[in-house]
């Protein structure tokens, strides 16, 4: 026969409670047990009044136990969340904007490198792609864990390339591509303007 569980989250106070109903549910039962047993007068009249303190004490510890329950769960739910990770990292302006930087520059360097092998006349496109790029790279540097990542319950620094692919990944860029970022040559600095016609 499989074991039962134990269950090793009972609260001491409900056991107790429960237990003690218990223990007067049973002497309720016996001391009802001799008065319906009993034919004397005097003896059935103490028995009855024995058995209605004691059905008292068994209300009284059922309705404890129900008091404790609900308070318990209450303040289980108006309990703050318990935190599943370290505490925020505290904001580094240094730190974000030289990785907001290094992002950049590598999706760039992607981007660039999707532009020259093709047309090489889509500018508009590549500005558009470049703009989008700026607005998700200023929300993401808003978090104080940007360019970081948990690691074991600390703080640790997110390595660039995963933060370029994803990146690029958000752009429809090749993955491919954005997996070889640091191979890539820069693009002219005045890239993704359009050129003066």
């Amino acid at each position: 026969m499989d074991a039962q569980p134990t269950n090793f989250d009972v609260d001491p106070t409900q056991a107790m409670l429960a237990q003690l109903a218990g223990l007067d549910m049973t002497l309720a039962r016996h001391v009802h047990a001799c008065a319906m047993a009993t034919t004397e007068t005097e003896e059935v009249t103490d028995l009855a009044r024995a058995y209605q303190r004691i059905a008292r004490s068994v209300r009284q510890s059922l309705a404890l136990l129900e008091r404790v329950k609900r308070e318990q769960a209450q303040a289980a739910r108006e309990a703050p969340p318990k935190p599943t990770g370290p505490p925020p990292p505290p904001r580094d302006d240094a730190r974000i904007a030289e990785r907001r930087d290094a992002v950049e520059t590598g999706v760039l360097r992607v981007l660039w490198n999707e532009f020259e092998a093709g047309d090489g006349d889509d500018w508009e496109e590549a500005g558009k792609l470049h703009e989008i790029l700026l607005g998700q790279l200023d929300r993401d540097a808003a978090e104080a864990a940007f360019g970081l990542v948990e690691q074991d319950g600390e703080w640790a620094v997110r390595p660039l390339g995963d933060q370029i692919v994803r990146a690029c990944a958000a752009l429809g860029l090749p993955e491919d591509g954005a997996a070889t970022w640091s191979d890539l040559r820069d693009p002219p600095e005045d890239w993704p303007d359009p050129p003066d016609d």
